[in-house]
């Protein structure tokens, strides 16, 4: 039995005319006719009983036959929706990792809701991760987008493009001394002691530091943090400073913060970064749709 008899089936069932459900179904009334036949032999029950050429009537068997053959076909009809919909990569699941810069930038945002004007019925799964991890979860599968720190190169098969640099500013505890300064110098950045991430999450913020201390000086890294929200606390807790991306100010905790320091301005960059050649068609429109919103901003 194949969908079609389903679909012969419903016609006749609605019309209860064999002309009138061949004229609907675009085939002939003695094809309609045979077909229903060869259904009724194939399940070994009568559906319709046949009282004249014109007036036709569901048996028991058949009006029970009516209901599951319905939901029979919607069932099939939305499958076929589901996989054509899935083919052009309008329906489906991604999962996005992304740093806190990009949720306090907003970047995260606006990816997220150009993903769904794009399309609507893909599921953005959300996850905070830091860039090297970000960077092997796509290279393993279990990632499909990352919002990361841009790096100088990628890993082979993955790709990435920029996203708008976010300005330089320093962090401190308010009653740090250069909290109180008026001008804040390069030179006077070396004298004082730095929070920083740890190696394995360094990833572009040992840049942050020395693309605003003097040439050539060494910072104090006093202790190191995983993330960002633990450096924050750091420095709440007047550890030490750090450089951080000024977006930062709109998650500062109590008692930090955020100063200019004197010179021409440096910048951090994110990217959004993902596997070159991706198979999922959802992933592929969530990744234009992204590159789509920061290009036309």
């Amino acid at each position: 039995m194949e969908i079609r008899h389903l679909r012969y089936f419903a016609a006749v069932a609605a019309e209860l005319h064999f002309a009138r459900a061949a004229e609907r179904l675009n085939i002939t009334p003695p094809t309609l006719s045979q077909q229903i036949k060869w259904l009724e032999s194939h399940l070994g029950v009568t559906l319709f009983i046949r009282n004249t050429k014109k007036k036709v009537e569901l048996t028991f068997a058949g009006q029970q036959f009516h209901k599951r053959a319905l939901t029979l076909i919607e069932s099939f009809e939305q499958a076929e929706r589901f996989v054509r919909e899935a083919a052009r990569g309008e329906v489906g699941e991604v999962r996005l990792g992304y740093v806190v810069s990009a949720a306090t930038s907003g970047d995260l945002k606006k990816a997220i809701e150009a993903a769904r004007a794009t399309a609507p019925n893909v599921t953005v799964q959300i996850q905070r991760m830091e860039t090297l991890p970000q960077i092997k979860a796509i290279s393993t599968g279990s990632l499909d987008i990352g919002i990361m720190r841009r790096m100088y190169t990628f890993p082979a098969g993955i790709v990435a493009f920029g996203l708008p640099p976010q300005r330089l500013r320093l962090f401190v505890h308010r009653d740090h001394p250069l909290a109180a300064q008026k001008r804040i110098t390069a030179a006077s950045l070396a004298k004082h002691k730095f929070v920083g991430y740890e190696l394995d999450a360094e990833v572009g913020f040992w840049r942050n530091i020395t693309a605003v201390i003097a040439p050539a000086a060494v910072p104090q890294i006093v202790q190191r943090a995983p993330d960002a929200i633990s450096l924050l606390t750091l420095i709440s807790a007047n550890i030490g400073m750090s450089v951080l991306p000024e977006s930062f100010k709109a998650i500062l905790p109590p008692d930090v913060v955020m100063r200019n320091i004197e010179g021409l301005p440096k910048y951090s960059q994110n990217a959004v970064a993902h596997r070159a050649n991706e198979a999922s068609p959802a992933v592929r429109t969530v990744v234009k749709s992204i590159k789509s919103a920061f290009s036309s901003s």
